[in-house]
């Protein structure tokens, strides 16, 4: 029977419904003891998506970049010293003492034993990528795949020649855009698809030689949402575009105006069934999920693909199942309370571990060991009766069930994923228990004098050779922001990790949505929106009443 508990961080009250005490039960973990916004700001705080630092491998003295600082206390390797036998992971390997609490003894292991350095694989000329596979001329990418000369983007995926984006799919030669598929030569434009050479554009489909406009669909040679013929709008578009430059917040001032004139869907879902929250295509029985695709059966999932049955899991992908408070993992199956632990199996509290399985409370564990609690090695017997007796004794301290606490990570608050999509001040930070990382982090690419200083956070920051080359292939102008900052820009931009219970500002019907009660956006349930769509469409074409 569903219930209400009290979370103990921020103090809101959250449900636990019927469904969700059934996946709890057939996990056999206790129930949640923060609300799913605390749980998630809890596991984001173990991601590094931008920050990058100059180290030496521990083992081959080579210059390499890491996701970690220099003053961490535990060993960075290279890729090929991390998965070679040069070392042994279970030589780190410890007894479990039964008279203290787990977290203290994983604290200890966790200092000692190495990591990789920077995890992304299969790729070529791509080094300042991270979290990623098969890219190619790549550059400060995060939770990106299959892409070529793409620069600076987060979940960025098979796409080419793109900058400055976030969560695009299969788009070639595109700037400053987000939420959006198959683009081609784009500027700003946001919750589009199949979309081309055009500027500014929001929730646009089957659109080319478009700009600063919204709501459009299969047209082409619209200017402010008013169809030109192709000469009139070129003329247009060429007086606007010799301007717009003159304005240093150029990228972000046009792409909000196009929006504050649109009319807004509840929420983004493409080909699902029985779905709720928000960016979701091609999911099935999935609740309060974002920034997925191809779910199944799972909940509280913020950036998810080819998953199912899952729980409070955030940057999982490639085929994984059964998995419970997870933070950036991919292609693994009866995973808990782990961290970037890739092609694993019947893990709990694991950090980075690969190619293993029937591990537990173990680190870097890579050589397709098993049977593993404390980097220490056990029969099949042992290890099933020791792993029981752990978790009882977990029980008793309060600590199974929870995910590694903030204290334990690597990264200061700062430095994480939580900051970006959560962000708290320092104080805040500290006051929830969460580290703060006070030194500079290490330019990777070093600056000189003539670097320019970014107008927001006045940091220097480098505009490298290929960047300049493709701002001069689309004539634009460089950018007066740093990365992190245009980065801050993008998430502002988009639609929260939340939903609201709001209503049609048309015909009042209650509807759950990313905008707030209280938001001046025209938010529509899908009746009103099909509706204004075929209305707008209509007055375009010159059909049909003005309204």
């Amino acid at each position: 029977m569903s219930e209400l508990r009290k979370c103990m961080v921020s103090g809101k009250e959250f449900e636990i419904s019927d469904d969700d005490i059934r996946f709890y039960d057939a996990c056999d973990v206790p129930y949640p003891t923060l609300c799913p916004e605390e749980r998630e700001r809890r596991r984001l705080v173990w991601r590094n998506e931008r920050h990058l630092y100059r180290q030496n491998c521990g083992l081959c003295m080579k210059s390499l970049i890491a996701i970690y600082p220099q003053d961490s206390p535990f060993p960075v390797y290279c890729k090929d010293c991390f998965f070679s036998e040069k070392w042994d992971p279970l030589s780190y390997g410890r007894d479990f003492d039964f008279d203290r609490p787990f977290f203290k003894q994983f604290s200890e292991l966790s200092e000692v034993v190495p990591r990789l350095a920077i995890t992304h694989a299969n790729s070529v000329n791509s080094e300042y990528t991270l979290n990623s596979v098969k890219n190619r001329n790549c550059y400060l990418t995060s939770g990106a795949d299959y892409n070529e000369d793409c620069l600076y983007g987060i979940s960025t995926q098979r796409s080419k020649e793109c900058v400055d984006t976030f969560l695009i799919y299969d788009s070639e030669l595109s700037y400053g855009c987000l939420d959006s598929t198959r683009l081609y030569s784009c500027i700003g434009c946001q919750e589009c698809e199949n979309t081309g050479n055009s500027w500014f554009l929001y929730d646009c489909k089957d659109c080319k030689n478009c700009a600063f406009s919204s709501n459009l669909r299969d047209r082409e040679y619209v200017l402010f949402n008013k169809q030109l013929k192709k000469s009139e709008y070129q003329r247009q578009l060429s007086s606007i575009l010799a301007q717009l430059f003159e304005n240093p917040d150029w990228l972000d001032e046009s792409r909000r105006r196009v929006k504050e004139k649109a009319f807004h869907t509840a929420s983004l879902v493409v080909g699902c069934d029985n779905v709720s929250g928000n960016y979701i295509r091609h999911c099935k029985n999935s609740f309060e999920v974002y920034d997925a695709e191809d779910l199944e059966n799972c909940k509280y999932v913020y950036y998810g693909t080819d998953t199912k049955n899952a729980y409070d899991v955030s940057c999982v992908s490639f085929k994984c199942d059964n998995f419970y408070e997870v933070m950036s993992s991919c292609n693994g199956r009866n995973v808990k309370f782990c961290n970037a632990s890739l092609y694993c199996h019947d893990l709990q509290y694991c950090l980075t571990c690969f190619n293993s399985g029937i591990l537990f409370g173990s680190i870097s564990i890579n050589l397709g060991q098993n049977h593993v609690i404390l980097n220490k090695q056990y029969s099949k017997e042992a290890y099933e009766d020791l792993m029981r007796q752990i978790i009882n004794h977990m029980r008793a301290t309060g600590e199974y069930g929870e995910y590694f606490p903030p204290w334990l990570s690597p990264f200061g608050y700062n430095e994480s994923s939580a900051f970006d999509f959560m962000p708290l001040s320092k104080e805040d930070a500290n006051e929830l228990g969460y580290l703060w990382y006070d030194d500079e982090e290490i330019d990777v690419k070093e600056s000189d004098s003539a670097d320019p200083n970014c107008n927001i956070c006045r940091c220097k920051y480098k505009i490298i050779g290929q960047e300049l080359d493709f701002y001069n292939k689309l004539n634009l102008a460089t950018p007066k922001l740093c990365w992190p900052c245009r980065l801050k820009r993008l998430i502002e931009s988009r639609r929260p990790w939340k939903l609201f219970e709001n209503h049609c500002k048309n015909c009042l019907i209650p509807i759950s949505t990313t905008f707030a009660p209280d938001c001046l956006e025209r938010v529509y349930c899908e009746k009103c929106y099909n509706q204004a769509l075929h209305v707008q469409n209509m007055q375009m074409s010159g059909i049909g009443e003005r309204v």
